[in-house]
């Protein structure tokens, strides 16, 4: 039993709680810990753990094998770090970081320490996801042509100044470190690696100085072109599409709908048995730290997904497309 603490309590950290706490057999939280004596309270009682008044503390203590990151984004690099050379495991929300910089050098630290590094990339453990893959792997859909996602929501109508998401730092080119990142992480798990975009973002609806309406195109290492769409004000809506020479497949990845279409034949839907991807993920990063399976989201890859996501920042910010290069493709060669 993998033994963790939760460091960074919000609504995210009581979701992945909520999904193994006394139901799993491979990982327990044990303890938490936020700046907030508040928030390390009313988690402790919720979720029956102990409590820790510092992030050294918890990092200190022998009896926890492992870290589960939910702080804001600019802090995750300096977290993984530091609990890499406590020799903790460590589960890091995505993303990983905010630069590529950062992502290459907490990713060293670890390999370095010897840790297991999983970053929680949960829409990869979707039943939908799953069955493209499987689809992929038997050739489905022939030579894939072009691939198009978007994760929307309205979360950013409710921002207030206060938010620590309301911050352009934070949450760069609008929503793509909240929700476009999932999907770039599907889009080259899929694809491959990007290797330009070109992306415009405008602040539309919301009150805060934020970017609200996010448009990026794309281009993958094998010559494919995608598109990403992030609203951060408007209804929920997340989906994946890809069109191949034989086939195209149409994805809602959280209602776990799939059809496929062939050539001259009607659409059809795939049957999917739902998933519970917070409790996978993190029952898989308890078996990569037992010695078993590595965690299916490599660190290159989250490495490789931060890259894209800055460089879709700077292309906003420069109105000009940014490369990427091909320097990530061998971390998405073993995804096909």
């Amino acid at each position: 039993m993998l033994k963790a603490a939760s460091v960074g309590l919000g609504r995210w950290s009581d979701e992945l709680a909520k999904s193994i706490q006394d139901s799993s057999d491979l990982i327990e939280i044990v303890s938490c810990y936020s700046r907030s004596s508040l928030r390390r309270s009313k988690f402790a009682k919720n979720f029956r753990t102990k409590v820790h008044e510092s992030y050294d503390a918890v990092l200190s203590d022998s009896e926890i094998d492992a870290v589960i990151i939910t702080t804001p984004h600019s802090l995750h690099a300096e977290h993984v770090i530091q609990a890499a050379n406590a020799g903790k495991h460590v589960f890091v929300e995505k993303p990983f970081t905010l630069t590529k910089e950062s992502a290459m050098k907490a990713s060293a630290v670890c390999e370095s320490a010897g840790v297991v590094l999983a970053v929680g990339h949960n829409r990869r453990f979707s039943a939908a996801a799953n069955r493209i893959h499987e689809l992929q792997a038997n050739g489905e859909f022939g030579n894939v042509l072009h691939l198009e996602a978007n994760f929307s929501a309205p979360s950013a109508l409710s921002y207030t100044s206060d938010r620590w998401r309301a911050d352009r730092i934070e949450s760069p080119a609008g929503g793509i470190s909240a929700l476009g990142i999932h999907l770039i992480d599907l889009l080259c798990y899929f694809g491959g690696q990007i290797v330009h975009v070109y992306a415009q973002t405008k602040r539309r609806a919301v009150s805060v100085d934020l970017d609200d309406t996010t448009s990026v195109l794309l281009e993958f290492s094998s010559g494919a072109t995608g598109y990403l769409g992030c609203m951060f004000a408007c209804p929920y809506t997340s989906y994946l599409n890809i069109y191949g020479t034989n086939a195209n497949v149409f994805a809602e990845i959280d209602a776990d709908n799939l059809r496929i279409q062939h050539v001259s034949k009607p659409s059809k839907p795939i049957k999917l048995e739902p998933a519970n991807t917070l409790r996978e993920e993190l029952e898989e990063f308890a078996t990569a730290c037992a010695g078993g399976k590595p965690f299916r989201v490599t660190p290159a890859q989250a490495t490789s997904n931060v890259a894209i996501m800055e460089a879709i920042a700077q292309s906003a910010e420069k109105n000009a497309a940014v490369e990427i290069g091909d320097e990530f493709c061998s971390a998405w060669a073993c995804a096909h």
